[in-house]
């Protein structure tokens, strides 16, 4: 089940008070793309990357973060305002590089990723042909609040049927091209891929990742990571 990946790397670091592009942020001395970029490339369980980041970022991020140090990198390209247009073009991109039995998102600010939650996920596809997709998720250990326009709390949903997703969220190849096909209006109203393949009736199952799978956001963030890659070391 081979598996193509595109990793999303635009956007702007303004919550974490950066001027630029969060994902050329040293972690340890490294841009935390290229880590994130390294994490996938060391796995089995990937087949071949497309990393989308911000247009003017294309030659950059090419030349100093790419090179020739990632084999598995098949193209760069340029991406959208919204995450779901960057996620279409890689998706056109990795089709240009050959049929893949599985197409998957992955986000640049996740650098901590591990292979064992990659396997996790196909396995769960391989074993039920029933499924659509299977994305990496953690249980939430906090209570969840639903509120209104004006903050008032509407509901409290159970705890223990909240989860929290992450990335890498994996499909078959012809859902999650069929689920990028939609207008760009619901494209741009989407927060994950999940959500788009929902959309069609796909049925997607959750597989447990790691806390340490954690997205790079905010200052704290920055310092856990560092935290952990440290001990990792």
């Amino acid at each position: 089940m081979t598996l193509g990946l595109v990793v999303t790397a635009g956007g702007h670091g303004t919550r974490l008070g950066l001027d630029g592009s969060k994902q050329y942020l040293p972690l340890l001395g490294v841009p935390m793309v290229q880590r994130t970029i390294a994490a996938l490339d060391a796995c089995e369980e990937v087949d071949a990357l497309v990393v989308v980041v911000n247009s003017e970022d294309v030659s950059y991020c090419t030349r100093e973060i790419v090179a020739e140090r990632f084999d598995k990198v098949v193209d760069v390209v340029g991406g959208g305002f919204e995450r779901s247009i960057s996620v279409r073009n890689g998706l056109d991109a990795l089709a240009a590089a050959g049929p893949f039995a599985l197409l998957g998102v992955h986000d640049g600010a996740r650098p901590l990723i591990g292979c064992g939650e990659i396997g996790a996920a196909k396995h769960r596809l391989a074993a039920d042909e029933t499924l659509d997709g299977v994305i990496l998720g953690i249980p939430s250990i906090d209570t969840i609040k639903l509120v209104d326009g004006a903050g008032v709390v509407r509901e409290t949903p159970a705890r223990g049927r909240v989860w929290q997703a992450q990335t890498p969220q994996i499909f078959r190849a012809e859902t999650l091209r069929r689920a990028y096909a939609a207008e760009e209006e619901v494209l741009r109203s989407a927060t994950d891929d999940s959500s788009l393949v929902e959309r069609l009736g796909g049925r997607v199952a959750l597989v447990e990742g790691l806390a340490e799978n954690l997205k790079v956001t905010r200052s704290l963030d920055v310092r856990l990571a560092e935290f952990i890659l440290a001990e990792r070391r």
